[in-house]
Formats: C-alpha cells, structure tokens, sequence
C-alpha cells in the first residue's frame, strides 16, 4: 500500500497534458534579414539548400533575441555576390530597417556566411562550413554557426547546439514501455539511447563540472522496483548510481557533481534522501535522509545552483506544493527545516532551478489544468508562463536561463514544447502518437 501511495502521488507530479495560447509580450527585438543560400553551382539539389536554411532560420528566429525578417526577392537581387562585402549598400538595408543582414551563399559545397552589421557599419565573416550532404550532419554545423552569431551579436551563447533527453512511452505487446531518447534543440535527428532495458524514464545529463561528456542517468524499473542508473551515449553500458533497498525515483544531481538527491521508500514512506557521488557518477558513504513528515509524500527534488539548497514537492500542509530547504552537513545536530515556496494556485510540481539560479520553473494546476510558471527568487513573484487547455508537466531550463522544454499530455498524446518565458510563445518540436515525457536540456 505504501508503494501504491507513492504510485498515485507520482501520477500528480509527473504526468501532462497541452496546446498553446499565450500571452504576447511587447519586448523590442532588432530585426535580422536572413538571405535565402545563394547557389552559383553545386552538386546538391537546391532543396537541399531550402532545407538547411529552415534550420538557420529556426535556430535565428526562436534564439528570443531577434525577428526575422521575411524574404524579399527585390532585396535579394540587389545584392552583388561576386564580391558581398564589397558592394554592400547599407544605406538600402538601414532604410529597410534591418539591424542586423546575414548573407549566406554556397561555394565549392562550402557555406560562406557573412553578418552584417547595419548599426555599426561592420561584418565579420565566419569560418566556410563544409557539407557532406547528409542533413542530420549539416544542420549540426547550421547549429554551431547560429549559436556563434548569437554570442557575438548579442553577448549570450545560444542553444541551437544543446540537445534534449526525454523518454518515450508506446505500447508494446499490450503493455507499456519506456525508452531514452535524444534529439536536436529543435526536435529533428531524434534517435534513441536506452532500450529493451525496462520502463524509463526521467533522464538527465550528468553536471559539466564532472566532466563526463554525453553521460546522464535514468531511472529504470527492469528489476521491478524502481533504481537510479547512469549510462553514456557512446557505450550505452549501464551502471546502477545508488545501491539501496526499496524504491528510488526522481533523481537530481547538483551543479558541483558531488551529490545525488532522490525520493525513495526505504524507510516506510516516500521521503527525501541525498547520497554523496563520486566524480564517475558512483555512491560513496552512505545515503542520508535529508527530510520526512508524518504521514506526507515527497516528490521532485532540484538543487540550487550553489548546491547549498534544495526544491522538492511535498503535501505536508494539504496538496502538493513546493519547499525550499538547506542541504545540511551530515554533522550538524540541527536539522534544516523547509520553508513553502509556492504560495499562489494548488498542486505545484516538478521544479527545477534555473542554472543561474534566479527562478524556479514548474507545473501548477490553474482552474484544473496544468501550466508551467516561474517563480522569481529576486521579486518574489510567481508567473505563468503558459496559457489554454492540455496539461503542461516537467519543465527544464536551457542554458541560457530563458528557455524552457516541457511536455504536454492528450489522453494517449504527449508532445515536447520549448518556450521563451518572456516571449511565451510556445514551439513544438516532437509531435507524433508516442508520448514524450521528462525533457531534460544539455548544458
């Protein structure tokens, strides 16, 4: 029975559901005018080309620091490709209003980019990408040269070449499996990582801080109960991250790779328990019960960047909410106490702190749906970041602490969106009959 109680607590703090309406903000972006790829002679066919510019178009347009312009085929033949930087007439794209001018054309089955600058009066001039013709290999490239742009246009690095974890849920053989799967920031070059190894499900890439490139850890019910494992995208050898009896499930890592936060039902009840890890993603010492109440579940822990804090969802005072609390030192006779985070709508689950450590994104039921909203550490304040029917569950934040993946939940449907929390403008990226749940970003 106490399993089964933790079975329909989980149901509330991690199942989805979705569709979007959002509210629009009114934040000033510099608009970009992205030339189509100029073709003097190559030996792809030009749809080839139609297909990686949707890429860079993509990776611009939902960067949340740019509006793309639309094509114009006057401006295109205004300009002189022979020699672009040359002959380029700033004064024309000034008056068309573009801030900024990204010219691309194809050379010898290399892509030649050049941004300009119309504000400035500059270019610069990236490094020629060379094609090999195959897209899945070509838009990773596209990515790189989008995120570079970025960085030097707007100071922040971007996100086009993170990837996403999630798990994929299907029925086979009239029961329910679950698999690791990965896929491109824009939901393209999905491939799985983790099969025929049981039911999976909430995956994460390990800290950079441990160094451990492409390595991440799951949850996996193969042995009947539920256990904590890592793996790697290369070998895809698996290794068990906590040896305890019982259950253990929703996993979080810190920032500094040295510990492991965890609910499990080893001492009667769903509680919270951290166990120290070394740099390989291995226990070390024994576990500790970081906190339990008296008849009450605890679900969804997420460390502050510092590590020094821990979020989780718990229904000690009624319906699940989230607290905030101090990861203790094992010697200090004092126990830490939680303090409620989530003041405003009820069941508030699956948080996660944002790797800058200024807010905490998770799911809150809004007149008996789901919607993701943000808490703000430094006003206090609590936003919604998504609107309209569906549920909304198991956000995750991008590196760029603006971005989040979460997914949604239509009866046997579930879908992964990614949204700018200022523009709210929702983005899906994997669609399709299997249901796509726990997104994770890569750092």
């Amino acid at each position: 029975m106490k399993w089964f109680r933790l079975l329909l607590f989980l149901k509330i703090c991690l199942n989805a559901h979705e569709i979007e309406i959002a509210l629009k903000t009114k934040r000033e972006k510099p608009l970009v005018y992205l030339t189509q790829i100029h073709l003097p002679s190559s030996e792809y066919d030009w749809r080839y080309f139609e297909e990686l510019r949707e890429v860079f178009h993509f990776d611009l347009d939902h960067s949340g620091f740019m509006s793309l312009m639309p094509s114009n085929v006057e401006w295109e033949e205004s300009i002189s490709w022979s020699d672009i930087r040359s002959h380029f007439d700033l004064g024309k794209w000034k008056a068309r209003k573009a801030s900024y001018v990204i010219a691309v054309q194809e050379v010898k089955n290399r892509l030649q980019v050049i941004v300009f600058d119309c504000m400035k009066g500059t270019s610069k001039k990236y490094l020629d990408l060379a094609l090999v013709g195959k897209l899945e290999q070509d838009r990773r490239e596209i990515h790189r040269i989008a995120d570079a742009i970025q960085k030097d246009l707007f100071g922040v690095e971007g996100i086009a070449s993170s990837k996403i974890l999630y798990s994929k849920r299907y029925k086979l053989n009239d029961a329910w499996n679950s698999e690791i799967w990965i896929c491109d920031s824009d939901g393209a070059n999905s491939s799985s990582v983790i099969a025929d190894q049981g039911y999976c499900v909430c995956p994460h890439f390990f800290p950079t801080a441990m160094g451990l490139q492409n390595h991440f850890y799951y949850i996996s019910f193969e042995g009947g109960q539920s256990k904590i494992y890592s793996s790697s995208l290369e070998t895809k050898e698996k290794q068990m991250v906590v040896s305890l009896r019982g259950n253990q499930v929703l996993a979080a890592m810190n920032q500094q790779g040295n510990l492991i936060a965890f609910i499990t039902d080893i001492a009667g009840r769903p509680d919270l328990f951290v166990q120290p890890i070394n740099t390989q993603g291995k226990s070390v010492g024994r576990p500790r019960q970081l906190f339990s109440a008296p008849r009450a579940t605890q679900a969804s822990p997420t460390f502050s960047p510092n590590g020094k804090e821990v979020a989780f969802v718990s229904d000690r005072d009624g319906p699940p909410r989230i607290y905030v609390m101090t990861v203790s030192n094992p010697k200090d006779t004092k126990k830490a106490q939680p303090r409620l985070l989530t003041r405003r709508n009820r069941e508030n689950t699956s948080p996660v702190w944002s790797p800058d450590g200024k807010k905490l994104a998770y799911s809150a039921k809004v007149d008996g749906i789901r919607q993701i909203w943000v808490y703000d550490f430094e006003t206090d304040e609590e936003t919604p970041v998504t609107t309209g029917p569906l549920n909304k569950e198991n956000p995750s934040w991008a590196k760029d602490n603006v971005h989040l993946v979460y997914n949604t939940e239509d009866d046997d449907v579930c879908e992964l969106y990614r949204i700018h929390i200022e523009d709210k403008e929702p983005v899906l990226i994997l669609a399709g009959s299997e249901q796509k749940r726990f997104p994770s970003w890569s750092r």
